[in-house]
């Protein structure tokens, strides 16, 4: 049995290759006394050809999440974090049992300095709407898409432009919290602790906040405390997993909610996507946002208004005009 030290010289050297190459997650597979190995990076999913972690490597990250270690055949999720090159890495590491093959997904978040919104793209128009967003006191911005598109930086960056005129009380509820910014106050969920994010939206009403930032939409009953907390004065910010605006409107009736509670709350939803715009690792952003009279139209009539300008038209635009050179953006309009 390998040291506990030896486990963690491993970790770091598997981290630090999945920094080289751009590593958003890591794919496990415990099956037949082997540990297949797989790097979701910007061009797809990338097999790690390997002998050095093993099962008993495996276990570790178990054990470095704090896992129940006694009930493995129950889908358990925990977290780390790890220094590396000078910067925090926040881990979350989440296992599944299926028979005889475990399966572990290791998620890595760079804790780091907040980007501003030109930062974000080089389309002047999605920044000058964002800037526009800026300037509300009242209702909801929702950013939508997939994991790993870039929504929580995206709200950093509009949140730090609003808290650089020091005017306002901003409070984030975050699970995990991924890029921190000194100019507003950050939250972290622990839900073992019984800090849950419908417990922290609860606690937040109570402390007098102008804006508040929930990290992701996750149940129907964080939807309508969002929407409460909308309607009750403050200025909102939160996540939603879907595939564009439209869609992101079906998923809050799913949760329950209805057409007036979205016409009163409201204020724009910003769909995206996040690709490679070098061989360098440089990436931007890749907008539809829908607001105002488009919004209204959307949230009437169930589509987009004629001439809208949709995700996928703009990722096309993107490709045709080589700002971005990522595969994956291929797929993704052949998707819509």
């Amino acid at each position: 049995m390998m040291s506990e030290h030896i486990m963690e010289d491993l970790l770091v050297t598997l981290l630090q290759l999945a920094a080289e190459k751009h590593v958003s997650d890591i794919h496990f597979v415990w099956e037949k006394q082997r540990l297949s190995i797989e790097f979701r990076t910007m061009f797809g999913m990338q097999p790690l050809h390997q002998d050095i972690w093993n099962g008993e490597f495996f276990s570790y990250l178990k054990y470095r999440a704090k896992l129940d270690l006694t009930h493995p055949q129950k889908p358990q999720s925990g977290q780390f974090d790890i220094r590396l090159h000078d910067q925090t890495l926040y881990c979350r590491f989440s296992t599944i049992l299926n028979q005889n093959m475990q399966t572990g997904v290791l998620r890595i978040l760079h804790t780091e300095g907040v980007m501003t919104i030109d930062q974000l793209t080089d389309d002047p128009r999605p920044v000058r709407m964002m800037r526009e967003l800026c300037h509300y006191r009242q209702g909801l911005v929702v950013a939508i898409g997939p994991t790993n598109t870039g929504k929580t930086t995206t709200l950093h960056a509009m949140l730090h432009e609003i808290a650089s005129a020091h005017r306002f009380k901003i409070v984030s509820l975050e699970d995990p919290i991924e890029i921190e910014d000194e100019s507003y106050i950050q939250l972290q969920i622990n839900e073992a602790q019984g800090f849950t994010y419908e417990k922290g939206i609860e606690e937040l009403l109570r402390h007098d906040p102008d804006i508040i930032f929930i990290g992701e939409i996750r149940s129907a009953y964080t939807a309508k405390m969002v929407i409460r907390a909308a309607l009750t004065g403050h200025f909102v910010f939160t996540t939603l997993h879907a595939k564009n605006c439209l869609e992101g409107i079906q998923r809050f009736y799913n949760f329950g909610l209805t057409k007036y509670d979205l016409t009163n709350t409201l204020t724009a939803l910003i769909a995206q996507r996040l690709y490679a715009c070098d061989q360098k690792g440089g990436k931007q952003c890749i907008y539809e946002i829908l607001s105002k009279q488009d919004l209204r139209y959307a949230l009437e009539q169930g589509a987009y208004p004629a001439g809208f300008e949709t995700l996928e038209k703009e990722i096309r635009r993107a490709l045709a005009e080589d700002r971005i050179c990522d595969p994956q953006a291929v797929y993704d309009v052949q998707s819509f």
